[in-house]
């Protein structure tokens, strides 16, 4: 078909559309051959024994060792997972579906009405940030509270900004830092409520910290780099601090102190963190450690409120 002369005859620019339409023609075609190729490496019709052997898919023993020979199947279900888990595991993404799915268990215990006004009750009940219980020592709540919403217009515009901003944050500066990230600026917008509130039988809960320490990571990371594309980074997270502290001052029951807690502590670890790029290297296992360590603290927050919530 020519689509130049079928748009040029709706008014629009034939050639240009011409040039995309062939644009993604070739796209499609580098997908299909990806998927093509994955495919083949899944469903190989050899498989390995454990002492390195390569053997024919029906072998039951291996003739070079001996050993009862692996199952062919299981194979391709291991190959098949190491293809997909690398992007579906993306931290941005678990954290959303995470966030999702408790909001979902939300509404599922209190009903449909909940969608747009979870009882406060429950909210307490699964951990939210309540400054008089936290100084009484239930320090779970610093951490659980960020998994927690007041609705869905309150999910959905955490999740939306953590999806726009969150990919791009963990592919420069990779998954353990991202999620480090991520659970501190939580921890500093809790902290932050605390300082000023101090012991307040008020609540508070969202991830909206953690999304304005991305935007605040993403500022100074940005312009320490430096550079005309680092600036420019720059400038679209500056945009996004603008909205967010905008949406923060314009609804009403918005929490903004946690918003600054958690805004601050993404711009200190963003100077840090572009500060150790010569060093990334040697410094990335620490990293690892120290999100190894917020995830942990992370499920023991969940598994104390779980338990508290029991008694």
């Amino acid at each position: 078909m020519n689509w130049k002369d079928f748009f040029d005859s709706l008014g629009l620019n034939g050639t240009k559309w011409q040039w995309r339409i062939m644009r993604w023609e070739r796209a499609w075609k580098d997908r299909s051959e990806t998927a093509r190729q994955r495919r083949s490496q899944v469903t190989y019709r050899h498989k390995f024994c454990s002492c390195g052997a390569l053997l024919d898919r029906d072998e039951r023993v291996c003739p070079h060792c001996g050993k009862r020979a692996p199952s062919w199947r299981a194979q391709v279900v291991s190959r098949a997972v190491g293809l997909v888990i690398p992007s579906a595991l993306a931290v941005s993404s678990t954290l959303l579906i995470v966030n999702a799915m408790i909001f979902v268990l939300v509404v599922a215990i209190a009903g449909a009405s909940a969608l747009f006004a979870p009882p406060g009750e429950l909210l307490v009940r699964m951990g939210s940030l309540v400054p008089v219980f936290v100084y009484q020592g239930e320090f779970s709540r610093l951490l659980t509270y960020g998994y927690l919403h007041a609705g869905i217009i309150h999910l959905a515009f955490n999740m939306f900004v953590l999806s726009q901003v969150g990919p791009m944050l963990e592919q420069e500066i990779g998954k353990a830092r991202f999620f480090t990230l991520y659970t501190l600026a939580l921890l500093g917008g809790a902290v932050a409520r605390l300082i000023v509130s101090g012991p307040a039988p008020m609540q508070v809960v969202g991830a909206s910290g953690a999304m304005f320490g991305l935007i605040g990571f993403g500022i100074a990371y940005a312009h320490s780099v430096g550079g005309h594309s680092a600036l420019d980074l720059r400038n679209f997270f500056i945009r996004w601090a603008f909205y967010a502290f905008l949406f923060g001052f314009l609804v009403p029951r918005v929490d903004n102190t946690a918003h600054v807690g958690g805004f601050l502590v993404g711009l200190a670890l963003g100077v840090l963190v572009e500060r150790e790029r010569v060093h990334r290297d040697r410094l990335t296992p620490v990293w690892g450690y120290a999100a190894l360590l917020c995830l942990l603290l992370t499920l023991a927050a969940f598994v104390r409120t779980i338990v508290a919530s029991m008694d």
